[in-house]
Protein backbone atom coordinates (compact mmCIF):
# COMPACT_ATOMS: atom_id res chain seq x y z
CA UNK A 1 0.00 0.00 0.00
CA UNK A 2 1.48 3.67 -1.25
CA UNK A 3 -0.04 6.28 1.20
CA UNK A 4 -0.80 9.90 -0.09
CA UNK A 5 -0.59 12.42 2.58
CA UNK A 6 -0.62 16.40 2.34
CA UNK A 7 0.92 18.55 5.14
CA UNK A 8 1.77 22.00 5.73
CA UNK A 9 -1.74 22.62 5.62
CA UNK A 10 -1.55 26.48 6.21
CA UNK A 11 -3.34 29.23 4.73
CA UNK A 12 -6.95 29.89 3.18
CA UNK A 13 -8.42 26.32 3.99
CA UNK A 14 -11.55 26.90 2.02
CA UNK A 15 -9.16 27.21 -1.13
CA UNK A 16 -7.38 24.45 0.31
CA UNK A 17 -10.85 22.08 0.34
CA UNK A 18 -11.67 23.26 -3.09
CA UNK A 19 -8.25 21.91 -4.23
CA UNK A 20 -8.27 18.64 -2.55
CA UNK A 21 -11.55 18.14 -3.44
CA UNK A 22 -11.09 19.07 -7.09
CA UNK A 23 -7.67 16.41 -7.53
CA UNK A 24 -9.57 13.48 -5.26
CA UNK A 25 -13.03 13.95 -7.17
CA UNK A 26 -14.89 14.13 -4.26
CA UNK A 27 -17.16 17.00 -2.61
CA UNK A 28 -15.73 19.88 -0.91
CA UNK A 29 -18.00 18.94 1.95
CA UNK A 30 -15.55 15.77 2.17
CA UNK A 31 -12.30 17.44 2.18
CA UNK A 32 -12.89 19.82 5.09
CA UNK A 33 -12.31 17.56 7.93
CA UNK A 34 -9.37 16.24 6.47
CA UNK A 35 -7.73 20.28 6.71
CA UNK A 36 -8.70 20.32 10.27
CA UNK A 37 -5.49 18.38 11.35
CA UNK A 38 -3.46 19.53 14.34
CA UNK A 39 0.19 20.87 13.12
CA UNK A 40 -1.23 21.45 9.88
CA UNK A 41 -0.79 17.80 9.22
CA UNK A 42 0.20 15.19 7.77
CA UNK A 43 -3.52 13.95 6.38
CA UNK A 44 -3.94 10.90 4.58
CA UNK A 45 -6.03 11.29 1.11
CA UNK A 46 -5.51 8.35 -0.69
CA UNK A 47 -3.76 4.89 -0.84
CA UNK A 48 -3.38 2.71 -3.89
CA UNK A 49 -1.02 -0.64 -4.73
CA UNK A 50 0.49 1.06 -7.38
CA UNK A 51 3.52 3.55 -7.07
CA UNK A 52 2.92 5.28 -10.08
CA UNK A 53 -0.45 6.50 -9.49
CA UNK A 54 0.20 7.70 -5.93
CA UNK A 55 3.52 9.65 -7.16
CA UNK A 56 0.56 11.50 -9.71
CA UNK A 57 -1.90 11.61 -7.56
CA UNK A 58 0.67 13.67 -5.20
CA UNK A 59 1.95 15.48 -8.17
CA UNK A 60 -1.38 16.23 -8.93
CA UNK A 61 -1.58 17.75 -5.49
CA UNK A 62 1.12 19.99 -5.59
CA UNK A 63 0.28 21.69 -8.83
CA UNK A 64 -2.75 22.50 -6.70
CA UNK A 65 -1.43 24.25 -4.17
CA UNK A 66 -1.07 21.81 -1.50
CA UNK A 67 2.21 19.59 0.36
CA UNK A 68 2.28 16.62 -0.61
CA UNK A 69 4.17 13.41 0.56
CA UNK A 70 4.27 9.52 -0.49
CA UNK A 71 5.15 6.77 1.95
CA UNK A 72 6.06 3.79 0.36
CA UNK A 73 5.62 -0.12 2.02
CA UNK A 74 9.88 0.02 2.85
CA UNK A 75 9.41 3.19 4.40
CA UNK A 76 7.03 2.26 6.53
CA UNK A 77 7.65 1.31 10.47
CA UNK A 78 6.94 -2.06 11.94
CA UNK A 79 7.74 -3.93 15.08
CA UNK A 80 10.78 -5.88 12.64
CA UNK A 81 12.25 -2.62 12.28
CA UNK A 82 12.11 -1.07 15.62
CA UNK A 83 14.29 -2.07 18.81
CA UNK A 84 11.64 -3.33 21.61
CA UNK A 85 13.02 -1.94 25.08
CA UNK A 86 12.67 -4.36 27.52
CA UNK A 87 15.58 -2.92 30.11
CA UNK A 88 17.68 0.23 29.92
CA UNK A 89 19.99 2.18 32.24
CA UNK A 90 20.43 5.93 32.13
CA UNK A 91 23.82 7.35 32.34
CA UNK A 92 25.62 10.55 32.45
CA UNK A 93 25.00 10.79 28.63
CA UNK A 94 22.75 8.22 27.23
CA UNK A 95 20.71 5.58 27.83
CA UNK A 96 21.87 2.09 27.22
CA UNK A 97 18.66 -0.22 26.02
CA UNK A 98 18.22 -4.09 26.01
CA UNK A 99 15.61 -5.80 23.83
CA UNK A 100 14.35 -10.01 24.67
CA UNK A 101 17.06 -10.40 22.02
CA UNK A 102 19.75 -8.48 23.27
CA UNK A 103 21.54 -5.09 23.74
CA UNK A 104 21.74 -2.17 21.42
CA UNK A 105 24.83 0.73 21.50
CA UNK A 106 24.27 3.47 23.51
CA UNK A 107 21.62 6.47 22.41
CA UNK A 108 23.71 9.23 23.40
CA UNK A 109 20.91 12.26 24.31
CA UNK A 110 22.12 14.93 22.23
CA UNK A 111 21.64 12.62 19.00
CA UNK A 112 17.77 12.73 19.99
CA UNK A 113 15.73 14.33 17.31
CA UNK A 114 12.37 13.44 18.19
CA UNK A 115 10.30 11.50 21.09
CA UNK A 116 7.15 10.24 19.29
CA UNK A 117 4.13 9.30 22.37
CA UNK A 118 0.98 7.56 21.19
CA UNK A 119 -1.67 4.46 22.30
CA UNK A 120 -2.14 1.63 21.02
CA UNK A 121 -5.43 0.54 20.88
CA UNK A 122 -6.54 -3.09 20.44
CA UNK A 123 -10.47 -4.20 19.96
CA UNK A 124 -11.54 -7.82 20.12
CA UNK A 125 -15.20 -8.61 19.28
CA UNK A 126 -16.42 -11.94 20.55
CA UNK A 127 -19.56 -13.39 19.41
CA UNK A 128 -22.18 -15.62 21.97
CA UNK A 129 -25.12 -17.65 20.77
CA UNK A 130 -27.52 -17.59 23.98
CA UNK A 131 -30.36 -20.32 24.51
CA UNK A 132 -33.31 -19.50 25.84
CA UNK A 133 -36.45 -21.77 26.58
CA UNK A 134 -39.81 -20.43 25.80
CA UNK A 135 -43.45 -22.37 25.89
CA UNK A 136 -44.65 -22.85 22.48
CA UNK A 137 -48.64 -24.00 22.74
CA UNK A 138 -49.07 -25.05 19.94
CA UNK A 139 -45.99 -27.64 20.10
CA UNK A 140 -47.77 -28.74 23.46
CA UNK A 141 -50.92 -29.21 21.58
CA UNK A 142 -49.20 -31.50 18.89
CA UNK A 143 -46.99 -33.47 20.93
CA UNK A 144 -50.20 -34.03 23.47
CA UNK A 145 -48.11 -32.34 26.25
CA UNK A 146 -45.02 -34.22 26.06
CA UNK A 147 -43.07 -31.02 24.91
CA UNK A 148 -44.38 -27.50 26.08
CA UNK A 149 -41.24 -25.67 25.40
CA UNK A 150 -39.02 -24.55 22.02
CA UNK A 151 -35.32 -23.00 22.30
CA UNK A 152 -35.27 -19.72 20.65
CA UNK A 153 -31.29 -18.53 19.64
CA UNK A 154 -30.24 -15.74 19.67
CA UNK A 155 -26.49 -14.28 19.40
CA UNK A 156 -24.89 -11.08 21.29
CA UNK A 157 -21.52 -9.04 20.20
CA UNK A 158 -19.22 -8.20 23.15
CA UNK A 159 -16.52 -5.93 22.43
CA UNK A 160 -13.42 -5.23 24.78
CA UNK A 161 -10.76 -2.43 24.19
CA UNK A 162 -7.28 -2.61 25.54
CA UNK A 163 -5.06 0.28 25.33
CA UNK A 164 -1.22 0.91 25.98
CA UNK A 165 0.88 4.18 26.12
CA UNK A 166 4.04 3.90 23.87
CA UNK A 167 6.91 6.08 22.77
CA UNK A 168 9.78 6.07 20.32
CA UNK A 169 13.13 7.89 20.25
CA UNK A 170 14.58 8.84 17.22
CA UNK A 171 17.90 9.63 17.07
CA UNK A 172 20.86 10.45 14.14
CA UNK A 173 22.39 7.16 12.85
CA UNK A 174 20.25 4.65 15.74
CA UNK A 175 17.88 2.50 16.05
CA UNK A 176 14.58 3.65 16.89
CA UNK A 177 14.09 2.62 20.64
CA UNK A 178 10.70 1.77 21.32
CA UNK A 179 9.06 2.07 24.95
CA UNK A 180 5.92 0.10 25.58
CA UNK A 181 4.32 0.68 29.17
CA UNK A 182 3.41 -2.97 29.60
CA UNK A 183 6.84 -4.22 28.80
CA UNK A 184 9.40 -2.38 29.74
CA UNK A 185 11.06 -3.54 32.94
CA UNK A 186 11.38 -0.47 35.12
CA UNK A 187 13.78 -1.81 38.11
CA UNK A 188 16.87 0.30 37.04
CA UNK A 189 15.40 3.42 37.84
CA UNK A 190 16.18 2.26 41.33
CA UNK A 191 15.46 5.04 43.65
CA UNK A 192 13.20 7.18 41.19
CA UNK A 193 10.68 4.01 41.04
CA UNK A 194 6.85 4.85 40.72
CA UNK A 195 4.65 2.59 42.58
CA UNK A 196 2.49 2.10 39.62
CA UNK A 197 3.59 0.73 36.29
CA UNK A 198 1.92 4.03 34.72
CA UNK A 199 3.76 6.17 36.88
CA UNK A 200 6.76 4.56 35.86
CA UNK A 201 6.12 4.78 32.12
CA UNK A 202 5.28 8.45 32.57
CA UNK A 203 8.56 9.49 34.75
CA UNK A 204 11.05 8.06 32.31
CA UNK A 205 9.22 10.39 29.09
CA UNK A 206 9.77 13.05 31.37
CA UNK A 207 13.10 12.04 32.21
CA UNK A 208 14.22 11.38 28.32
CA UNK A 209 12.37 14.72 27.80
CA UNK A 210 14.61 16.96 30.22
CA UNK A 211 17.20 15.05 29.08
CA UNK A 212 16.82 15.71 25.39
CA UNK A 213 15.49 19.51 25.74
CA UNK A 214 15.85 19.81 21.77
CA UNK A 215 14.36 16.70 20.89
CA UNK A 216 11.14 17.53 19.19
CA UNK A 217 8.44 16.06 21.05
CA UNK A 218 4.87 14.90 19.87
CA UNK A 219 2.04 13.54 21.42
CA UNK A 220 -1.00 13.63 19.10
CA UNK A 221 -1.42 9.80 18.58
CA UNK A 222 -2.08 9.67 22.49
CA UNK A 223 -6.03 9.56 21.58
CA UNK A 224 -8.11 7.59 19.09
CA UNK A 225 -9.32 11.30 17.89
CA UNK A 226 -5.75 12.42 16.80
CA UNK A 227 -5.23 8.81 15.05
CA UNK A 228 -8.03 9.07 13.02
CA UNK A 229 -7.65 12.61 12.15
CA UNK A 230 -4.26 12.05 10.84
CA UNK A 231 -5.46 8.98 9.47
CA UNK A 232 -8.47 9.88 7.71
CA UNK A 233 -11.55 8.27 6.86
CA UNK A 234 -9.34 4.96 4.64
CA UNK A 235 -7.81 3.98 7.31
CA UNK A 236 -9.06 2.54 10.76
CA UNK A 237 -6.47 3.43 13.80
CA UNK A 238 -7.04 -0.01 15.26
CA UNK A 239 -5.69 -1.82 12.38
CA UNK A 240 -3.30 1.20 11.00
CA UNK A 241 -1.34 2.44 13.64
CA UNK A 242 2.07 2.15 12.08
CA UNK A 243 1.47 4.11 8.94
CA UNK A 244 0.10 6.80 10.97
CA UNK A 245 3.81 6.67 12.97
CA UNK A 246 5.61 5.85 10.15
CA UNK A 247 3.86 9.12 8.13
CA UNK A 248 3.84 11.31 11.39
CA UNK A 249 8.28 10.20 12.03
CA UNK A 250 8.99 11.20 8.13
CA UNK A 251 7.31 14.69 8.47
CA UNK A 252 8.83 15.46 12.06
CA UNK A 253 12.05 13.67 11.45
CA UNK A 254 13.27 14.72 8.52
Amino acid sequence: MHIVAIHNMIGDKENLAKSLASVLGVTVYETRPRLNVPGGGPSVVASFADLRQAEETAQKLRAAGLTAVVLAPDAMESDASRFAVRRFELTDQGIRAESRQGKSPEVLFRDADLILRGTSIVRQTETETIGKRKLDIGRAVMTSGLSITKTEKSTRETTTESREGFFHLYSKGGPVLVFREFEVLYESLGPAMQPSRAANFIYILNELRRRCPHARYDDRLVNRSGQAQLLGPLLSPEEHLDIAISLLATILFT
